[in-house]
């Protein structure tokens, strides 16, 4: 699979090969199930009902146990009373969050994006740099490119004159390449790369990350010996 790069004056450039390791199966249902599984993360708890430890009143018992020919009560506070507790009603601690192992979820976010390149809606371009910031350049070079509508930007990481002179433009929104979002991926109408960007999404689902990041907690990255693992250790 290759993706279309153009060079900032609208020309075409040399196409790129999209990376293997970005490739993911697309599945419709997983996508759902991690966009499912992040608006639970965000969804907090609004209805809180008062249980009969925290309504006002029942001070005192309504009368005393024997003797009255009525029911025996303890205190007005219990659910059973007009004005008094409520029982399992919703509260503010109730957690919404549901599961979703990091292995599905890194399968479905590759699958957004690569779901847009299988549909010709990604592009890269080649030679784009900025010495200063400048929103009217940037501007100049969308409106050359084969865009539609929503483009997500994908940030070279370290420029900060190229952040600059595309986050004024109302209909981009600009991405890290290290936290990528699914949701703005899927309702963009495009997505533009740069060849740095591209590499560093890439890098970023590279063994060589999960290596890194692994030393960075202080655990050792098992090694595989030279010659695979058959035959007998020495």
């Amino acid at each position: 699979m290759k993706i279309e790069f153009y060079k900032k004056s609208g020309e075409k450039d040399t196409a790129r090969e999209y990376p293997k390791i970005l490739e993911s199966e697309i599945s419709d249902s997983r996508i759902l199930e991690y966009i499912r599984y992040l608006r639970a993360a965000e969804r907090s708890a609004i209805a809180d009902t008062k249980d009969r430890s925290e309504v006002a009143g029942g001070g005192r018992k309504p009368w005393r146990q024997k003797g009255t020919g009525q029911a025996r009560h303890g205190s007005r506070r219990s659910p059973i009373w007009v004005g008094g507790g409520i029982t399992f009603g919703p509260n503010s601690e109730r957690n919404f969050a549901i599961r979703m192992n990091k292995k599905e979820r890194r399968a479905a976010l590759l699958a957004a994006v690569y779901s847009k390149v299988k549909d010709k809606l990604a592009i890269g371009v080649s030679d784009l740099k900025f010495s200063i910031p400048k929103t009217k350049e940037a501007a100049k070079v969308l409106e050359k490119l084969p865009l539609k509508g929503k483009t997500v930007v994908f940030l070279p990481g370290g420029d900060d004159n190229f952040k600059k002179s595309f986050q004024n433009i109302s209909y981009c929104t600009l991405m890290s390449p290290e936290k990528p979002d699914i949701i703005l991926i899927l309702s963009a109408d495009s997505l533009l790369f740069t060849k740095e960007s591209l590499e560093q999404l890439a890098l970023c689902f590279s063994d060589k990350r999960k290596k890194d990041l692994l030393k960075m907690k202080g655990k050792e990255v098992p090694t595989i010996p030279q010659g695979g693992m058959s035959g007998k250790a020495k």
